[in-house]
């Protein structure tokens, strides 16, 4: 029902706004629909990663998180380029009506996906209350599943050094002196994280082999800081994000796979907050301190493989007591 009241929100919103004549209102409207569909997004996302479970065998999971991530990355690469040949082409009003049919489509789709029998609920009153309510519940389930609330630490955490090497690729061009540099580490990027979509079935699902993804993405920062041939230098983020995309996989893998279904939307939510938490905190810092150089590459992909190495060491020692 999410996913299908965002979908019909979203497309009657672009279709509404194709009819707009004025440049003025135009331009308020266009403001207006991103900030709606960008609210839209954050409640869709999780609810697509939670539905997974209900329409994908558990043993299949990793298998389609890796395809979607695939037709994600292709779709992401190809649009820019499909969008422009649109707008070439075509009125502004002509590429809203498209957006709005793409919008009315995903309703379509979404509304013959496979639905398990619904549970006979009591009926109440929805509050403000009960988001709080749930997001303790959520809170308090994290952290009784030790592995998971373990993971779910150390991605966030390394999530600050990732945010801070955002705030700094688009200042490429200057960094390394290159015309097109940003262009062409952001290409490479793409590229690698289609290659690890396509690989990531490879991989073991395991907490160990989930560290050890993250020290290679450390890797990658690492090499761009580094110097090497310029080329050489930009596939730094290559190598980062062919790691990055099979541990975001295996890491969504885990959670579908691990995390009761009544609790799933829950935790995934908190995922998915916890994310952005630490992003104000690092690129506020990285504005603050004389960042934009080259170095500050050595030391985002250091503090990332220090970081992963010592949760992993840890792991193993909680591993073994376990064991005993």
């Amino acid at each position: 029902k999410i996913l299908m009241t965002t979908d019909l929100v979203c497309g009657f919103l672009c279709l509404g706004i194709s009819f707009i004549r004025n440049d003025r209102w135009m331009i308020a409207a266009l403001i207006f629909a991103n900030i709606v569909q960008a609210i839209a997004f954050a409640f869709s996302r999780t609810a697509n990663k939670a539905i997974i479970t209900e329409v994908v065998e558990k043993d299949e999971i990793v298998t389609y998180n890796a395809h979607l991530e695939l037709v994600l990355q292709v779709v992401g690469v190809s649009s820019p380029v499909f969008s422009f040949l649109v707008l070439q082409f075509a009125s502004l009003h002509a590429t809203l009506l498209l957006d709005a049919l793409t919008f009315f489509i995903a309703f379509v789709l979404v509304a013959f996906l496979p639905k398990e029998e619904a549970k006979v609920q009591e009926k109440k009153r929805f509050t403000g209350k009960d988001i709080f309510s749930d997001m303790k519940d959520g809170l308090d389930y994290i952290w009784h599943q030790k592995e998971i609330f373990f993971l779910l630490l150390v991605a966030s955490s390394v999530n600050f050094f990732f945010a801070a090497f955002e705030f700094l690729l688009p200042f490429s061009n200057r960094l390394y002196g290159v015309k097109g540099a940003y262009a062409t580490i952001l290409t490479l990027g793409a590229i690698g994280s289609i290659i690890g979509a396509l690989i990531a079935n490879k991989f073991k699902s395991s907490m160990e082999m989930l560290l050890i993804l993250l020290i290679l993405t450390g890797v990658g920062v690492f090499m761009m800081g580094l110097p090497l041939p310029p080329l050489l230098s930009f596939s730094g983020n290559l190598v980062c994000e062919l790691f990055m995309t099979i541990f975001n996989i295996h890491f969504f893998t885990q959670v579908q796979t691990k995390v009761e279904g009544d609790y799933l939307g829950r935790v995934l939510s908190t995922i998915f907050t916890l994310a952005i938490l630490f992003m104000p905190v690092a690129k506020g810092l990285m504005t603050w301190l004389p960042s934009v150089r080259v170095e500050s590459f050595l030391l985002i992909g250091a503090g990332v493989i220090l970081f992963s190495a010592i949760a992993s060491v840890y792991a193993k020692r909680m591993d073994r007591k376990l064991t005993l």
